[in-house]
């Protein structure tokens, strides 16, 4: 039985999808392995993303935000947009498995909006972890 493998999606690869990735990566304990990618990726990780992490003992800070691929999008075994719509060939590739999951913009916000996302987040990751772990359960089943 393979890890399953989810790949988190937002357009600068710097905030939202950055925090999914490590929440999943944190509660899934090995469960289950979080990446992430962007359609326009910025050149680091926005620090209120490294901020709000660190304040929930993650530390993101030397990460480098990535461009999704073809070979990610193959690969996964979920794909998570978080306001990230993938142009129609990249779409293809992901189709049946993405899920959309609406978070609010963080543009121009204080660290408070941001911390808000990120327990918004952090709940669709917990259900989305539940939701792996049946899905592997049933896999496993005779």
């Amino acid at each position: 039985m393979t890890t399953p493998t989810v790949l988190f999606l937002c357009p600068h690869n710097a905030l939202r999808s950055v925090i999914a990735a490590a929440l999943l990566n944190q509660l899934a304990d090995g469960r289950a392995q979080g990446l992430s990618a962007g359609t326009e990726p910025d050149e680091r990780v926005n620090e209120r993303a490294v901020t709000v992490l660190r304040e929930v003992g993650i530390e993101v800070g030397d990460e480098q935000p990535g461009k999704v691929s073809r070979e990610q999008l193959g690969r996964a075994d979920r794909v998570v947009s978080l306001g990230c719509p993938l142009p129609p060939d990249l779409a293809a590739i992901a189709q049946g498995k993405v899920d959309e999951w609406p978070m609010p913009d963080t543009t121009g916000k204080p660290v408070e909006a941001v911390r808000e996302v990120r327990e918004l987040i952090r709940a669709r990751v917990q259900q989305l972890i539940g939701e792996l772990a049946g899905i592997e359960s049933e896999a496993r089943t005779p």
